[in-house]
């Protein structure tokens, strides 16, 4: 019984977040309504770039919430109509969350529709050792028994730098090239390190700064105490997928030889999201 009454205590913030990200808290019902102002918001990033720290600081603003679907995938905007539909189909105060790799016809969608674009990124050493942990977890993950096949965590690491043609599975440069469209789009560009925060390692000031120019970009009124509530609120264990949320981990997990696999693949590929290789650089 008291171990019953300890799990549901630690839900309990888990479920109060899920209910307001959705926008069916107390406080956000009434956007749902009547905030007709309230812009519409398409948000991507790669997988394992830190999406759910990018929703939780867009939708912990008050007029925000996200709209009850999955991240969106390129089978999921097929199965519903096509991407410009999708678009159509945003109402004001409502976020999507995307993992789509970048198409020319994506950015006239955005800008007919009247949808505000944000696209996250994060140093790609991170990305390869977050996606590593979450598929090697996750049975249910197309992917799964193909990593849980490797001897150990660094066979891991080189198969995500690397990748599987035979598998389907893209090198970490060709994930890069796929999203790097998304740079030039006219959406806002975050960076995942300037967002996190000191909890993750980052710096409080950039964090504010960055959570400010999310809702100057957005045209959503953020005041100074309204932004440091939700800076101090940010950094969380809530969301499903949360591991360990901070920058540079990647360096515990790398050695050399890894480090040089990554540099030779990735390549240039990583400059033009302003982490360059040494290689590279």
């Amino acid at each position: 019984m008291t171990r019953t009454l300890a799990g549901l205590s630690g839900s309990l913030p888990r479920n109060a977040w899920t209910l307001e990200r959705f926008g069916l808290s107390p406080r956000k019902l009434r956007c749902r309504i009547y905030d007709a102002g309230a812009p519409k918001v398409l948000c991507v990033s790669i997988p394992k770039a830190g999406t759910h720290l990018l929703e939780r600081a867009i939708c912990l603003h008050p007029r925000m919430y996200r709209k009850l679907l999955p991240t969106i995938s390129v089978d999921d905007v097929r199965r519903r109509g096509g991407f410009d539909g999708l678009m159509a189909r945003l109402r004001p105060g409502q976020v999507v969350f995307a993992h789509l790799r970048f198409d020319p016809a994506y950015p006239d969608a955005v800008a007919r529709r009247g949808v505000r674009g944000v696209f996250l990124i994060r140093d790609p050493h991170d990305i390869v050792v977050s996606q590593v942990h979450y598929v090697s977890r996750r049975t249910d993950h197309r992917y799964h028994e193909l990593f849980a096949r490797q001897p150990d965590l660094r066979e891991r690491l080189r198969l995500a730098i690397v990748g599987g043609a035979e598998h389907d599975l893209p090198s970490i440069g060709r994930r890069l090239d796929g999203y790097a469209g998304w740079l030039d789009s006219g959406c806002l560009v975050v960076r995942f390190e300037d967002l996190v925060g000191p909890a993750g390692g980052g710096n409080p000031v950039a964090q504010a700064a960055t959570v400010a120019s999310i809702f100057g970009h957005l045209g959503l009124d953020a005041d100074g105490p309204l932004v440091r509530s939700i800076c101090d609120r940010l950094f969380s264990t809530d969301s499903p997928t949360f591991r360990q949320g901070s920058i540079g981990a990647w360096r515990r997990s790398f050695d050399p030889e890894l480090e040089a696999l990554f540099d030779d693949v990735v390549g240039g590929s990583s400059l033009p999201y302003g982490y360059p290789t040494p290689e590279a650089s």
